[in-house]
């Protein structure tokens, strides 16, 4: 039997009662994540002129663009509300992967619960199988970035939700690889500059249509996993259906920047605070990290807020001089500021042996501030919002309110705080409501 047959026969055999309840409450956990980064997106250019292609590219149907008032067929809400949830880099993310499953996966299956009309549990049990399939797919191959494999995260999730037979749904995920995007663009221009970042909307709207393609008999190469040159099937089957989901490892980003920036911010947060230092008593600052973040472009006067989400010195001048509340999200605001820039170009990354060994698991990081004269070192930070640190739901909750409170109104956030926790209960009916009522400025719809 095909690897993808083996998943196909998991995914259409699994459920409530095959599945650990931590993990459906961690499904709701994303679709709130997923929510606060799409709001927070809202009105940044790529996202508009994503909407604006929409209506050309995929016309009127009747599946919401969030909070909008505004709906499109399904693979261009798909679109819409993908770009929106991935361009601030505020989304989730799983270190085995070591990228984004959310912004793919619960744009897809809130606009496959629209079109279908399905219960709250199988919304759920449906993003749980759909993270379980792509992370365990990237983990068996290092290379690329989250367009590459969150295509197969939303076919196996949208064929459960479908209803998919194991032979289509096998076909669905294999035809999922077979279209899409493989971002090689990435090895040899200024990629993480651009607007393209790591394809996840268009991997997700083409993952959706390949499904359909898969549903209606249109054919793929099912043994796609199935040479080891390419893919470690062993380890994409390996403890399957025995080991906790993939999803209980999900980690929720409370800067809208990296991941491999996260550590550093904490440890720097916490030593400003501790010592109560001011900006322009910092001399210079030494960030000791993992030697893939070295890779990141790390600009230190960035042309855009792309540019600003790969940057370590930056990032960190930003927190030094504004706080870490300006990193959720960032706006054009933090963009040619001298006094940041300046700063930045008094800080210094270094690989640390140890901390590189041990990534991805863990992303360590220590910084050390020369302020006065005296250098100051903090202990060795992993990032909060994650399995060893995770967000509690009163965090997520904050999160939501704060990193969406120049577009949504109070009552509009609790609306969508009350539609989730509903959710979490069992009924999936007000947030599917509430993703198609205007809350959003109209202006950049």
């Amino acid at each position: 039997m095909s690897t993808t047959r083996t998943l196909a026969e998991y995914i259409c055999t699994s459920n409530a009662a095959t599945l650990p309840a931590d993990s459906l409450e961690m499904a709701a956990n994303c679709i709130l994540d997923a929510l606060t980064a799409a709001v927070a997106g809202h009105e940044e250019p790529s996202v508009v002129s994503t909407r604006t292609a929409t209506r050309s590219l995929y016309g009127a149907g009747q599946v919401p663009v969030w909070f909008t008032g505004t709906s499109s067929t399904a693979a261009g809400a798909i679109l819409s509300n993908s770009s929106a949830a991935s361009v601030l880099d505020l989304d989730d993310g799983h270190w085995e992967a070591r990228g984004h499953p959310g912004a793919a996966v619960i744009p897809t299956i809130l606009a496959v619960a629209a079109e279908t009309g399905v219960s709250a549990e199988e919304l759920l049990i449906a993003i749980v199988l759909g993270y379980e399939v792509g992370v365990r797919i990237k983990s068996a191959r290092t290379h690329g970035p989250s367009g590459v494999w969150t295509g197969f995260a939303v076919a196996a999730a949208a064929g459960k939700l479908r209803r998919l037979t194991p032979a289509a749904l096998s076909n669905a995920i294999a035809l999922a690889g077979g279209f899409s995007p493989n971002l090689i663009v990435g090895d040899y221009t200024a990629f993480s500059g651009s607007d393209i970042k790591e394809g996840i909307p268009w991997s997700a709207t083409t993952a959706y249509q390949a499904l359909l393609l898969a549903e209606h008999g249109f054919t793929a190469c099912e043994d796609i996993f199935d040479h080891k040159a390419y893919y470690d099937a062993e380890r994409i089957l390996a403890g399957l259906g025995q080991e906790a989901p993939r999803i209980c490892e999900t980690y929720f980003k409370p800067y809208a920047v990296c991941r491999h920036i996260h550590g550093p911010l904490r440890a720097l947060e916490k030593l400003i605070m501790d010592h109560e230092l001011r900006p322009d008593t910092i001399e210079k600052i030494d960030v000791h990290t993992f030697d893939f973040a070295l890779a990141l472009p790390n600009k230190t006067k960035p042309e855009t807020l792309t540019d600003i989400q790969y940057s370590i010195p930056y990032s960190l001048a930003i927190a030094s001089i504004c706080g870490g509340n300006a990193l959720l999200p960032i706006d054009a605001s933090l963009l040619n500021r001298a006094d940041i820039s300046e700063l930045a170009e008094r800080i210094t990354v270094r690989p640390d042996p140890e901390f590189s060994r041990l990534f991805p698991r863990s992303r360590l990081a220590r910084v050390e501030i020369t302020s006065g004269g005296r250098k100051i070192s903090s202990p060795v930070t992993e990032p909060h919002g994650g399995p060893t640190s995770p967000m509690s739901l009163q965090e997520l909750e904050e999160k939501f309110r704060f990193a969406t409170r120049r577009l949504m109104s109070r009552d509009a956030q609790q609306q969508v705080i009350d539609a989730v926790s509903q959710l979490r209960r069992g009924d999936s009916g007000p947030l599917l409501t509430l993703l198609r009522c205007e809350m959003l400025p109209a202006a950049a719809v």
